[in-house]
């Protein structure tokens, strides 16, 4: 049997009570809180939407305050270029030497947002957030690579892509791109076209249409930073090959080695930079070939007035030089 029937059964004696009458204050607080009891959810819904409407307002009236620099380095809305080549180096600002855009572009697939761009010697860096649409499967091992025109023209050596998921319909998209000779002038146009989507460049799609950008940037703070270190070097390797060491550019952003490999038998040569004490930094992203330009780039690293030297090394890491000065 239910102890509910048990309870029900049992029988009281309230004589031992005394009944008190309420007072017409005590009767209208506990009918107001019985009526707040039972008032249809109909009206708590209207009450809930309003607030969504107040607090999206306010939203709203925020978003118009702010500049799109703001904007673009909130953690919802996308992530900043310094976490893309440099992911271990805390405080790294380089706001200096970037441009924050915050514009929206929207097709069948989604919607991308263009954050920031920022260039470094001969390279293009961008952030972007994008939104995928409800339809399109989309995760980090899916990316997204624009067409890229400086000043109106195609200077693209490499194109670089890495998604990163913010939670189940955002990801931030950082694209890097190499060009093949630097860009001197201070103000620069770029024109973006977002065209191919997949998980590598052989399976990537054919968007048909694409998320553009137009935009102006400047690269004046980074210019008036940058060491160029001309050598036109020629050196003769420990294993009998020929390099020449064309020059090396240092920025507040990266150091870079350009040389040539058309003399060499093999494009496995790569470049360390070592300091006086002997620190040896090796590079971070690469390119060589013996009929193109070949280069080093080691994000992260600025030359100062100390003393810095190249060492060429094997695919192994096995050094086929002695120390070559830089400065």
């Amino acid at each position: 049997m239910s102890i509910y029937k048990d309870l029900n059964d049992i029988k009281l004696d309230i004589s031992q009570f005394q009944e008190t009458q309420l007072s017409n204050l005590e009767q209208k607080r506990i009918l107001k809180g019985f009526k707040n009891k039972i008032m249809p959810i109909r009206q708590k819904r209207r009450w809930l939407l309003a607030s969504v409407s107040v607090v999206a307002l306010a939203l709203l009236s925020l978003s118009l305050a702010i500049d799109k620099g703001t904007i673009a380095s909130m953690p919802f809305v996308g992530g900043v270029v310094e976490k893309y080549n440099y992911p271990n180096i805390e405080n790294l600002d380089f706001s200096s030497y970037k441009t924050a855009i915050g514009e929206t572009a929207e097709n069948e697939l989604g919607k991308l947002t263009l954050n920031e761009v920022m260039l470094d010697d001969q390279q293009v860096v961008l952030s972007s957030t994008f939104e995928p649409a409800d339809d399109v499967k989309f995760d980090y091992q899916t990316h997204i690579r624009p067409v890229v025109k400086v000043n109106g023209q195609d200077y693209t050596i490499t194109t670089g892509s890495q998604s990163i998921e913010l939670n189940d319909s955002m990801f931030t998209i950082y694209n890097d791109i190499d060009l093949n000779q630097a860009i001197e002038t201070e103000d620069i146009h770029i024109q973006l076209s977002y065209e191919t989507l997949g998980r590598s460049m052989e399976d990537s799609i054919r968007i048909e249409q694409p998320w553009t950008f137009d935009v102006q940037v400047s690269q004046a703070n980074l210019l008036a930073e940058k060491k160029v270190f001309e050598m036109k070097k020629p050196i003769t390797l420990n294993n009998g090959e020929q390099v020449t060491i064309e020059r090396v550019v240092s920025t507040p952003i990266s150091t870079t080695i350009y040389y040539d490999l058309s003399l060499a038998l093999s494009e496995n040569i790569y470049f360390t930079i070592q300091s006086e004490d002997g620190v040896e930094q090796r590079f971070s992203t690469g390119f060589t070939s013996l009929d193109q330009q070949s280069y080093g780039r080691f994000n992260g690293l600025t030359l100062t007035e100390n003393s810095y030297y190249l060492v060429a090394h094997d695919s192994n890491h096995n050094p086929l030089s002695e120390r070559i000065p830089i400065n």
